[in-house]
C-alpha cells in the first residue's frame, strides 16, 4: 500500500505578513544578537507570540560539546512553557549565515517534535513561519504538518 503525505503551506514575503507578525519578526531579528554560535557561525533566532500577547525569544546556543547545545526554537519554547501559562500561538524562525545573509530557517526534527508535543498539550495548533534564504517565509498553520508521523504521549500508554 502506498501512502501519500501532503500538507499545505503558504509562501509569504515580509510585506505580506500581518502587522503583528512583522513585529514578531523584528523581535526575532533582535534576538539574533544573543546567538552563541562560535562553531557553526550560523545564527538562528526564534520569536514566539503567546495567546496573552507576550513575546518570548530564543537564539541558538552552541557548546564545545556539540550535543549540549540547543536550537533557538527549543530555547524559546522551553522558556515560554517554563514561565507562562498561556498557549503558544505563533512562532517565527530566522537564520543568518556568517556573511549576514539570510539562510533557510527550517526547524530540525527535534524542534518539530517539541512543537508538536506543545501543540498537543495545549490542544491548539501552533502556527509556524520559517524564513527562507530568499527572504520569504514558509507558513504552516499547524506545526503538526511539519512532522506528519510524529511521536506523542499516546504511544507511551
Amino acid at each position: 500500500m502506498e501512502l501519500k503525505v501532503e500538507f499545505s503551506y503558504q509562501k509569504l514575503t515580509l510585506d505580506k505578513l500581518e502587522q503583528r507578525d512583522q513585529a514578531l519578526f523584528e523581535k526575532a531579528e533582535q534576538a539574533l544578537q544573543y546567538s552563541h554560535s562560535p562553531y557553526s557561525q550560523f545564527k538562528v533566532a526564534c520569536a514566539i507570540r503567546l495567546t496573552n500577547g507576550v513575546v518570548i525569544t530564543g537564539s541558538n546556543q552552541e557548546n564545545a560539546s556539540y550535543p549540549a547545545g540547543l536550537c533557538a526554537e527549543r530555547v524559546a519554547l522551553y522558556a515560554a512553557k517554563s514561565s507562562q501559562s498561556s498557549h503558544v500561538e505563533t512562532m517565527i524562525i530566522i537564520a543568518r549565515k556568517s556573511s549576514g545573509e539570510s539562510a533557510d530557517a527550517n526547524a530540525c526534527g527535534n524542534c518539530r517534535q517539541v512543537m508538536v508535543e506543545y501543540a498537543s498539550l495545549q490542544s491548539d495548533p501552533i502556527r509556524v513561519l520559517m524564513q527562507q534564504s530568499d527572504q520569504a517565509f514558509i507558513q504552516v498553520n499547524d506545526a503538526k504538518e511539519l512532522l506528519p508521523f510524529h511521536f506523542n504521549s499516546d504511544a507511551l500508554r
